[in-house]
């Protein structure tokens, strides 16, 4: 009867003590210490990028196009002028190897949709409803995936990082846009808006404002559906 009794006052003291701890906030041999959450200052920057901007931009262009090497997407690019909108949408697929490229700009009234697929390039101008079929044309999907005039808002650009937000469902830094590296050697002396990076170092998105006392010019750039971009055959192409 004693060494019961002894035992059931062990066991009680045993589940006290656990309680106790649980109570308390003590750890317990099965809780996991939580992951840290990532800041500028410990953020893990990609080649071509620092906590305090751009260290080499052909560097962060190159890192930005071997992440995205491959991968269907879609990009857009606004540029907004006094007196113009220029906006140039890409599209690729690169399991259906197919494209398209939207380009409008409102200046010259231009909208052009180009369709690119195993039956060649075909161009429809949405202004005239002219089709232009190239059937021989030959074309790869880097060359459509690549942005024209990505970099040029970015040059001389002097950015500071300044929050760490998440894009695409990754983990990117968003820098802020301060001004123009030696604003006297470059047509544009100031800017402001914002740069977005991901730590696989693709540009995922940015918005800048450039100019002087004569002009003023606004670029925009998204990159979206990372992996999962389609191509649809488009309305206006003709049946096979």
């Amino acid at each position: 009867m004693g060494d019961r009794l002894r035992e059931f006052v062990y066991a009680a003291l045993v589940a006290g003590v656990v309680l106790l701890a649980g109570c308390s906030g003590l750890p317990l041999a099965d809780q996991q210490t939580p992951t840290a959450q990532p800041t500028v200052e410990n953020f893990s920057y990609p080649s071509g990028w620092s906590q305090t901007g751009i260290t080499d931009l052909t560097v962060a262009l190159g890192t930005h196009d071997k992440a995205m090497e491959n991968v269907s997407r879609k990009s857009r690019l606004v540029v907004t002028d006094e007196d113009s909108n220029r906006t140039v949408v890409r599209t690729v697929d690169t399991d259906a190897r197919t494209g398209s490229i939207r380009f409008i700009d409102t200046q010259f009234d231009d909208d052009v949709h180009t369709y690119y697929s195993a039956a060649g390039v075909f161009e429809y101008d949405r202004t005239t409803e002219e089709l232009h079929r190239m059937p021989d044309e030959n074309w790869t999907v880097a060359e459509i995936a690549t942005t024209a005039g990505l970099e040029r808002p970015l040059r001389h650009l002097e950015v500071n990082a300044t929050e760490v937000v998440t894009v695409e469902g990754t983990t990117a830094v968003r820098y802020t846009v301060i001004g123009i590296r030696n604003p006297d050697s470059v047509p544009a002396n100031t800017a402001t808006g914002h740069v977005t990076v991901a730590e696989e170092g693709f540009i995922a998105e940015y918005s800048i404002t450039r100019g002087n006392d004569g002009f003023t010019r606004q670029t925009r750039y998204d990159l979206s559906a990372l992996g999962n971009a389609t191509v649809r055959r488009p309305a206006w192409m003709p049946e096979e």
